[in-house]
């Protein structure tokens, strides 16, 4: 189960899953402390034993070996008891958890980290990539665009506003090199490499834009809240091709209020709504076709990305989650470093922002 707090920064509610001791608030990256009573751990006062402090250890080891051995006996009686079916499910389940547990990344490259210079990030958000190879970073709060090439190189930088208070929230790239920036919960487009100001897209109602992707064919997908949780789809000139009203809301019943969206080169359209903590899936005229996912297999997801194969990743608090392009679970990613936002290239080569605010190099093509 998950718990909902409210961030001491922005005030803006964000959720934890039980068990966990601090979260990252999505919205402006302050990191919260969860409280011991609603992370799931039990609080006692302190107290000094009276024994001395061998006595309480060793209370504590007995009662500990006396329960170990008291379940491992149920759970002897209860797998020759139980029926086939059970065993043998659980049997795969047990296979399934080992290989997600067991798979291993194979990071290429790292560089960055925390600075204000060249080649270094203050609160890194946003990352894409192009066709040519160009590699681009936006910083959170201070405008600043980086451009680097595939070995981690610093090729120059530019700003796109001159505006204090301005919060980048999402970015993502043509092949041509068109950067699409959500900044004020408006959407830009911006030459990439240049850093000039191209066009300015809108949703029929004004602002409201939360994240965008450009899909493999150059149209180009966004997600809006203002009035309602809308998926919207522009051509490559800028111009409304589809506008799904409510897209999530309208399949749960339930507000969404942060929509993340993916597009894939096989015309289908992922949304994750962290509100109902669930993917939604719908082809390319807006139909709805499935669902997958709840708050036990998604903690709090930060990226979201479709590979050259169409199938969907997922950044998930230190994991990287990939899923078929149906939705089936296809492995589980344990990471030493966890990601934020991140792209993968054509060759299946991911760049993402890690916590430790570098941008880390991971091959996929074994997966």
């Amino acid at each position: 189960m998950a718990v909902q707090l409210d961030c001491p920064s922005c005030g803006a509610s964000v959720k934890a899953k039980r068990g966990v001791a601090s979260v990252t608030c999505q919205y402006c990256g302050s990191s919260i402390l969860v409280p011991e009573y609603l992370a799931g751990k039990t609080v006692t006062p302190s107290r000094v034993p009276i024994h001395g402090k061998s006595c309480g250890k060793t209370a504590l080891t007995l009662t500990v070996v006396a329960f170990l051995l008291v379940i491992g006996i149920a759970g002897v009686v209860f797998y020759f008891l139980a029926p086939a079916t059970e065993k043998a499910s659980q049997s795969f389940a047990a296979t399934v958890q080992s290989e997600l547990l067991d798979t291993d990344q194979q990071v290429i490259m790292e560089f960055g980290g925390s600075g204000t210079g060249p080649g270094f990030f203050q609160i890194p958000e946003c990352i894409a990539i192009d066709a040519s190879g160009n590699l681009f970073v936006g910083e959170r709060d201070n405008n600043r665009i980086q451009v680097f090439d595939l070995n981690g190189e610093f090729i120059h930088q530019w700003f796109y506003s001159e505006k204090d208070d301005v919060y980048l929230s999402a970015m993502s790239c043509s092949r041509n090199g068109g950067l699409y920036l959500i900044f004020d919960s408006n959407l830009y487009l911006f030459d990439g490499e240049t850093g000039e100001y191209v066009d300015l897209l809108e949703h029929p109602e004004g602002w409201g834009f939360s994240d965008v992707d450009v899909a493999p064919d150059g149209s180009v997908l966004a997600s809006w809240y203002k009035n309602r949780d809308d998926i919207i789809l522009f051509d490559a000139s800028g111009d409304i091709e589809l506008v799904i009203e409510e897209a999530i809301s309208s399949q749960t019943g339930d507000s969404e209020l942060n929509t993340m969206i993916a597009a894939g080169n096989l015309g289908k359209i992922f949304a994750f709504g962290s509100f109902n903590e669930t993917v939604m899936i719908f082809n390319s005229d807006g139909r709805f076709l499935d669902r997958f996912g709840n708050e036990d297999m998604l903690i709090m997801p930060t990226g979201m990305d479709v590979d050259p194969l169409g199938r969907l990743w997922i950044s998930d608090f230190g994991d990287l989650i990939l899923f078929s392009t149906d939705g089936e679970l296809l492995q589980r990613i344990n990471l030493d470093n966890s990601i934020r936002d991140f792209v993968i290239s054509d060759d299946m080569q991911l760049y993402g922002i890690s916590a430790d605010e570098t941008i880390v190099q991971i091959d996929l093509t074994s997966y």
